[in-house]
């Protein structure tokens, strides 16, 4: 038995069925009246009867809206097994992107036609043209737009326009990044120079409100970014009551879409999947194209200015640096520099933000009462969706993992469903 990532064992369809019913969930757990004319058009949408929407609502409700939640719960056959072979698998996906995507875009018959020639030459059975079509609709709208009508077609129906694309309330669109910060720090014990910090920042682009952060001296990897997202997601009274700040810092909560850029721990399976259990649209920065990373940039530019007032800064490049010794400056160690960091935020989301007119803080509260209730959920259930994970199969002696052993009398069952698997 193996744990595979979140959202690894739901499909297309479960996804699709998530996102129509999430709106009701939260409705319904806000007790907002009739859900009833709602309820008629999932019915009709998902194709369903109208006590498998009530049912599904209730499930979502009862797990914090986690996609899997809406999984298909059948007897017989294990989830993520498929009928047909894997050879079968390839040779669809093969034909897929040789035939159909492309600019000639070829009909999908014809390319059914072909996977069934092929098929029959190397002696398996061929698909049905549902099967084939299944496979299609698991591939990225986007994706397909941009093989078989050209990448200026896929922007024009997915991407966002600049100076266009308006972001109503908080929490439809937060970006994400990463800065390696201007200053030194040094150890907490002997003061000595240890090196640049690393800072993840979050931002929410209908308020400027920035809603998360995350130093630390280890390069950017899925752990700062889970740990980055969790703080934005949690509400901030702990954290500034422990600072003794009484700062205003409203923002909590769920976004609906994350925007980030193509680094590797921004792709990981294990992050692609954790944004699709929760319900969070993931987008990409197309390459080659900053500007759709402007705001995160920017809030990266302003904090990196307060930054270059702290002793031991590096400045922004060496010209500015001129004869500073940063490193015989440098003065805070790495807890000092989060708390000054947490501060700074607080300053910038409460003073007036040239954009807005008004300071972040405000914005947000104004436009607060405009948001739909989020679903409850499990904070620690989603920080941990968002770290980095081993899948490991349970063996009789245990599960092993960077050269450990680790057992329990709890695993015994699962070690045997393996030995008969």
């Amino acid at each position: 038995m193996e744990d595979g990532d979140p959202g690894e064992a739901v499909g297309a369809e479960t996804h699709r069925r998530a996102t129509v019913l999430r709106p009701l969930v939260e409705a319904y757990l806000a007790g907002a009246g009739s859900l009833e004319s709602g309820v008629r058009d999932a019915v009709w949408e998902l194709g369903v009867s109208r006590a498998t929407v009530w049912r599904w609502i209730r499930r979502l409700a009862e797990d914090g809206g986690r996609t899997s939640a809406l999984a298909a719960r059948k007897r017989g056959r294990r989830s993520g097994t498929t009928v047909i072979s894997g050879d079968v698998e390839a040779l669809i996906e093969g034909h897929l992107r040789r035939y159909y995507l492309r600019r000639e875009r070829a009909s999908l018959a014809r390319v059914v036609k072909e996977i069934g020639i092929a098929c029959r030459e190397r002696g398996l059975q061929s698909p049905t043209r549902r099967t084939v079509q299944r496979r299609l609709d698991a591939l990225d709208e986007r994706e397909l737009m941009r093989a078989r009508e050209g990448a200026k077609a896929a922007r024009q129906r997915f991407g966002p326009v600049p100076g266009r694309k308006k972001v109503g309330l908080p929490l439809d669109v937060v970006q994400v990044d990463h800065t390696l910060a201007d200053i030194i720090l040094v150890d907490s014990f002997e003061r000595k120079p240890i090196g640049r910090p690393w800072v993840t920042l979050t931002i929410d682009i209908a308020t400027r409100m920035v809603t998360g952060y995350y130093v630390s001296l280890e390069a950017p990897s899925r752990l700062s970014v889970a740990l980055c997202l969790t703080r934005a997601v949690a509400p901030k009274a702990a954290l500034l009551a422990d600072l003794g700040s009484s700062a205003p810092w409203p923002a909590q909560g769920r976004p609906r879409s994350i925007h980030v850029d193509n680094g590797s721990d921004f792709r990981s399976r294990t992050f692609q999947g954790a944004c699709a259990e929760w319900g969070i649209d993931l987008t990409y920065r197309p390459l080659a194209r900053p500007h759709f990373g402007g705001h995160i940039e920017r809030l990266i530019g302003t904090m990196m200015g307060a930054v270059h007032l702290l002793p031991g800064t590096t400045e922004s490049s060496i010209a500015a640096k001129g004869s500073y010794d940063a490193e015989a400056k440098a003065a805070m160690s790495l807890s000092e520099f989060d708390s000054w960091f947490v501060l700074e935020i607080c300053r910038y989301n409460n003073s007036v933000h040239s954009s807005l007119g008004c300071t972040p803080v405000a914005k947000w509260e104004a436009l607060a009462a405009e948001m739909s209730s989020d679903i409850p959920f499990d904070m620690e259930a989603f920080r941990v969706s968002f770290l980095p994970s081993e899948k490991r199969q349970v063996r009789r002696d245990g599960i092993h993992l960077f050269d450990i052993r680790y057992w329990s009398d709890a695993l015994a069952g699962r070690a045997d469903q393996n030995a008969c698997a």
